[in-house]
């Protein structure tokens, strides 16, 4: 891990700086969908006891290199849990740095929380063997994560927020 990253909370102006991070997991997602849920998130996470947020890895001035949002919720099996979704990393030098940055970010949000567990969903990019020298996975591999389970997803008509506003204009 490189010291000159350090791990920070997303702060309100920086969610715009954050959108080109999100789309390379989210291509095409609108820059108001980004700005509505980040705002929400944050408006969540406004509290000390914040059950939610998006957690950063800055460089020294301040540009972001990567990101991942939280929730605190219960878990059948694992007791209080930490849920991680969005997870990017986005560094042309030091992959492995800003990943493990990351990663030991999650533990110390975890931990403060009280946290048995943490389920991470990665990005589709991301699905690796346990065989694969894949830099990411390594990293989560070295912290001491493991493959618990596959997480599918079926988008609904209904559901998706993306085809709402097409929906009601063709009506």
């Amino acid at each position: 891990m490189d010291d000159s990253f350090i791990a920070k909370p997303l702060g309100r102006r920086q969610i715009d700086q954050a959108y080109p991070l999100v789309c390379t997991i989210a291509p095409g997602l609108a820059v108001e969908q980004w700005r509505a849920f980040a705002a929400a998130v944050l408006e969540a996470g406004g509290a000390t006891d914040a059950r939610s947020g998006i957690m950063t890895v800055q460089n020294a001035r301040g540009y972001l290199h990567g990101l991942f949002s939280y929730a605190i919720g219960e878990h059948l099996r694992h007791g209080r849990v930490m849920t991680v979704e969005n997870f990017v990393v986005l560094d042309l030098f030091d992959l492995p740095g800003v990943a493990g940055t990351l990663v030991e970010a999650m533990d110390g949000v975890a931990r403060r929380f009280g946290c048995t567990a943490i389920h991470t969903s990665l990005p589709e990019r991301c699905i690796f063997d346990d065989t694969t020298n894949n830099p990411i996975a390594d990293c989560f591999f070295r912290q001491g994560h493991r493959r618990e389970t596959i997480r599918l997803c079926k988008a609904l008509d209904s559901s998706n927020d993306n085809r709402l506003p097409d929906r009601a204009m063709t009506e």
